[in-house]
């Protein structure tokens, strides 16, 4: 099992990128320096129907969402205020138009959903507004994360990020997996384990495609929008 020792998660761990999705944090890679954005997001076209669809389920118009994510019901799926929130339109599913993803500003653990505009009607693809230890994101070229940063074990500490992409119908498919364990001996010394598709891997392996497939298309703070704005 290729492990590192623990000064090599505080490496990791250290350059936080404060910044990133909206607040989202997920480690930068140790001696990396921050990357700026590769090109400029643009987001997918959006009909002037699939717009007013989502200005509707910001305002809270009742009725603005037609079908729910799975295991909820219409009811249950309610939005903090807009002025709460921010947003930011990507096309997810590869169909040429834009899903809506929003998240609470700076709190995304905290509230994190995904909505879908097409035949008519709105649906809500993905629904988080109690799992404080996991939230999705979406990167630049239309894949989401959900990652996890929590106990996994009574000894183990992990972050684990799931990389998938969205089909058209609301399913997804997984892309990757990348996986930091944080184990703690009885005598307390703590050691590093590295996964890429529940591989074991060294850690600069484990960077080089964090890198590439994460930390390289995080969006910038800047180009999540205020919710607020949708509705003026």
């Amino acid at each position: 099992m290729n492990r590192t020792s623990v000064m090599g998660l505080a490496c990791l761990l250290a350059a936080v990128l404060t910044a990133c999705a909206g607040g989202v944090e997920p480690p930068a890679l140790s001696g990396s320096p921050v990357p700026a954005s590769p090109e400029p997001l643009y987001p997918a076209p959006v009909s002037a129907e699939t717009l007013e669809a989502y200005r509707a389920l910001l305002e809270g118009e009742p009725g603005a969402l037609n079908r729910p994510p799975e295991g909820l019901e219409l009811y249950q799926v309610t939005l903090p205020p807009a002025k709460e929130l921010e947003y930011v339109l990507l096309d997810l599913d590869g169909d040429g138009g834009a899903e809506l993803v929003v998240q609470k500003v700076g709190q995304p653990a905290l509230f994190n959903a995904v909505f879908h505009y097409g035949d008519g009607e709105l649906s809500c693809w993905q629904y988080d507004i109690m799992e404080t230890s996991c939230r999705d994101y979406p990167l630049r070229d239309g894949t989401m994360v959900r990652q996890y940063d929590t106990g996994t074990g009574p000894t183990r500490y992990s972050h684990l990020y799931n990389l998938f992409r969205y089909l058209s119908d609301g399913e997804t498919e997984e892309t990757a997996n990348l996986t930091i364990h944080e184990d703690t001996s009885d005598g307390g010394v703590e050691t590093l384990t590295y996964l890429l598709d529940n591989e074991d891997v060294d850690q600069d392996t484990f960077e080089v495609r964090f890198e590439e497939l994460v930390e390289s298309q995080l969006l910038s703070p800047e180009e999540w929008i205020p919710a607020e704005e949708l509705l003026d």
